[in-house]
């Protein structure tokens, strides 16, 4: 897949990105902050640190096309590659002063070749290239090796009723969190895929997500030793698909879970 000679580049300019977005970050009651839908924030931040990251990658090569969370996909229609960039993963941390990521991948057609997810605040670079492994901050990470159910600690998102598979959600997790030590909930899809790849975690399912919010953070998982799929099963994922993560045995576990819930 050859995504080294991308990973650097993703890295510096995840590094720029951050650092952007945490200079907004020291004005945050003086941001215009407005609703794209049901409990989902814009602030100008997102919009900056977007474009930033975009003029970025188009001075570094304008054949790769992008799409970005805010402004949509741009350049080459018959591209080869195309970035895949959420310039604040968690904008509601963002805006109360907690963890957010920025998550960009490097697809060619449906397969991620290179990722990056990197959390400003903590100063911590996810970065994965396809068939080649997974590290923070230049570290080799791997999957947690827990084998006691009783003490998984497993990471979800909030469903919202609008969504397609809410159904059931709350039922489903109260069956998991029976069973586990905790249930975490980071606010940031990307931060959370990567604290299971790195073994803080050791798994995570949510209902429907887009695939700018988990492109990088599946394929930090997969190179870090853990199993990726939808709440069926299926490792093919779609843009507003479910997702289900995790070290093996963990995201067996979580399967048998999130599988029950109903389709609508």
């Amino acid at each position: 897949m050859n995504g080294s000679r991308y990973l650097p580049i993703l890295v510096e300019v995840a590094r720029e990105a951050g650092q952007l977005a945490q200079k907004y970050s020291e004005n945050l009651k003086n941001l215009e902050v407005t609703f794209k839908g049901q409990a989902d924030l814009f602030c100008e931040a997102d919009g900056a640190v977007e474009k930033l990251i975009r003029e970025q990658f188009l001075k570094y090569d304008p054949k790769i096309a992008f799409e970005g969370e805010e402004y949509g996909k741009q350049g080459p229609q018959d591209a080869e590659l195309t970035w895949f960039v959420d310039p604040i993963d968690g904008t509601t941390n963002f805006l109360n002063g907690l963890h957010f990521t920025i998550s960009i991948a490097l697809m060619r057609g449906d397969t991620t070749i290179a990722g990056v997810v990197y959390d400003p605040s903590a100063d911590e670079m996810f970065a994965a290239e396809h068939s080649h492994g997974a590290t923070m901050n230049g570290r080799p990470i791997i999957v947690r090796d827990q084998d006691d159910v009783a003490r998984f600690v497993v990471g979800t998102g909030l469903p919202l009723d609008e969504h397609r598979y809410s159904a059931g959600a709350y039922d489903r997790l109260h069956q998991i969190r029976e069973k586990v030590a905790a249930v975490r909930i980071m606010g940031s899809c990307a931060i959370s895929l990567a604290h299971v790849a790195c073994g803080r975690l050791d798994g995570y399912f949510e209902g429907p997500t887009g695939v700018l919010d988990f492109a990088a953070g599946l394929l930090l998982v997969r190179e870090a030793g853990g199993v990726t799929t939808d709440f069926w099963g299926q490792q093919k994922f779609d843009d507003n698909e479910t997702t289900t993560v995790g070290s093996p045995l963990c995201q067996q576990f979580l399967l048998k879970y999130t599988s029950l819930a109903p389709e609508v």
